[in-house]
């Protein structure tokens, strides 16, 4: 049987799909692809909200760019963002969430957290060096280490961060809030 997804659940996704734009302009500049605020936050919402609420904020999220809202890195928006160089990293979030959402069916809690956000950020910015390699015209090395490399000691910062946050606030916030039940 299929949950249907609830008003609220359709709320919160619309609540963090702002806070993910918010995190979008955190933003530092590293040629090509900025290094961002936003796969902190993608991190979180994979973590802390069931797979249907984070798939849900991520297209919400997509849309508000896609109709010229200027919610991506840079306050980029509209197709350009979407195809272009940064899209699939852009996309990649999908892959993230439903990674992690794969992870905390079968593993304890911490376990669930720690590798589900790695395997998950790691295939996030995989999908974004392959788009560059279509979009871009690069080799895959030239991809893998443009579009990966610089990213991975901050990509480890964030997931320290995001396994701490998550499991503070999976702590204080009551589950009836939508959590995900870790």
């Amino acid at each position: 049987m299929v949950k249907k997804h609830t008003l609220s659940q359709m709320i919160i996704a619309a609540e963090l799909a702002v806070g993910l734009a918010l995190c979008s302009k955190i933003t530092v500049p590293l040629g090509l692809i900025p290094l961002t605020g936003q796969t902190l936050a993608v991190g979180l919402i994979a973590s802390l909200v069931p797979t249907v609420t984070g798939t849900w904020t991520i297209a919400i999220y997509l849309l508000l760019g896609l109709i010229g809202l200027p919610v991506f890195a840079g306050s980029t928006a509209g197709l350009a963002a979407l195809f272009g160089p940064t899209g699939g990293y852009l996309w990649g979030f999908f892959l993230y969430v439903w990674i992690m959402g794969a992870f905390c069916k079968g593993l304890k809690p911490t376990s669930a957290l720690i590798i589900g956000n790695v395997v998950g950020a790691l295939v996030q910015l995989i999908a974004g060096a392959y788009w560059l390699v279509l979009t871009a015209d690069l080799t895959w090395s030239a991809a893998m280490s443009g579009g990966v490399v610089p990213f991975l000691i901050p990509a480890l910062i964030k997931l320290v961060l995001v396994v701490i946050g998550a499991k503070a606030i999976f702590r204080r916030v009551p589950a009836r809030f939508g959590l995900r039940n870790l």
